[in-house]
């Protein structure tokens, strides 16, 4: 059963698979607020946590009738940068989906979670687990960074591990679970590129270490230096689709993005860096993507081996605006 607390209602229409899973409470209250109270679906300024897009019109208004949460892109007191905010939880290296677990093949890991974001009425965006060695073999197109992905049975899965424990390991990567992680913020501040055409973000190669002197700072040697490993990140923002958007992730280890509350990047498992694009006019049917509407991104990371830990954004958007998202919370 999945639980939140401040509705105290079970969410139904997720289908028998979805209420099996180990109970999850959320313990914030109040829907996923953005920075900006222009227009909304309902008119109250806040991102309805249904379908997360709206119309653009100019003034921050929204029209009922062709969609619900977002708000206006061209609102010029909009608060939107390229600043992404980063939830950061910090592990021991002794959990078990972390250091001591199966080191994998970078062709493993799609379909790990749920192609579909569990969004609550409370406002909790969380990807849900849906098979530790994932469901297929994973091939990216090296020229346009598409992800494929071949089913096991098609292709034989690997006797090796799994990559993710269980269910119940999992639901403890993006929950405050107090004794088995801690959270903290990190911002990535992404900068222009020399043509002034994308923005980016890149950590030093290796070096992407946000948890270091952070929560239980569980150090390990790395080619001669100490570093804190074991940490999963995720960020919830909006952002306007006018056409031509290109996202790309390139790092290690698990990367999922959620567009549209649908996966649109799926680089699940332990792996050595690897990049991928979301190329939002190829993917907008899948996505259920509009011109002229705002949209939620949902980004989930984590780091959960030495040696190096590499994190990389490139994207031609230019405006982000941060949700806010209540923590859930495993009990």
């Amino acid at each position: 059963m999945i639980r939140f607390s401040s509705s105290n209602a079970i969410l139904l229409g997720l289908g028998a698979s979805f209420l099996a899973v180990s109970t999850i409470v959320a313990c914030s209250a109040g829907p996923g607020e953005s920075k900006n109270k222009g227009g909304d679906g309902d008119g109250d300024g806040d991102i309805n946590p249904g379908d997360g897009d709206g119309d653009i019109f100019g003034d921050g208004d929204i029209n009922p009738d062709e969609g619900t949460g977002g708000s206006g892109e061209n609102d010029p007191d909009k608060e939107c940068d390229t600043t992404i905010e980063l939830v950061v939880r910090d592990f021991q290296a002794s959990h078990v989906d972390f250091e001591a677990v199966y080191r994998g093949r970078d062709d493993v890991g799609c379909g790990m979670v749920m192609p579909d974001l569990l969004i609550s009425a409370d406002g909790v965006r969380t990807p849900l687990f849906q098979a530790g060695n994932g469901t297929g073999q994973r091939q990216i197109n090296q020229t346009t960074g598409e992800i494929t992905c071949n089913p096991w049975g098609i292709v034989p899965e690997p006797t090796e591990g799994p990559e993710i424990a269980s269910e119940a390991s999992f639901n403890e990567w993006y929950s405050d679970v107090e004794g088995v992680n801690m959270r903290f913020s990190h911002f990535l501040e992404l900068e222009p590129s020399a043509n002034g055409e994308t923005y980016f973000y890149d950590s030093a190669p290796g070096r992407f270490f946000p948890a270091d002197g952070q929560g239980f700072n569980d150090l390990i040697d790395s080619r001669g230096s100490q570093h804190n490993f074991h940490f999963t990140t995720e960020a919830h923002v909006t952002f306007g689709y006018h056409g031509g958007e290109r996202f790309t992730f390139s790092g290690d280890d698990d990367m999922w993005i959620f567009v549209n509350g649908k996966l649109a990047l799926d680089l699940g498992g332990l792996h050595a860096p690897l990049s991928a694009t979301i190329d939002f006019d190829a993917q907008a049917e899948a996505l259920g993507l509009t011109l002229g509407k705002v949209y939620n991104m949902d980004i989930f990371h984590a780091e959960r081996h030495t040696d190096d830990s590499n994190y990389r954004i490139e994207t031609n958007i230019k405006c982000f605006e941060t949700v806010v998202v209540p923590p859930v919370v495993v009990r």
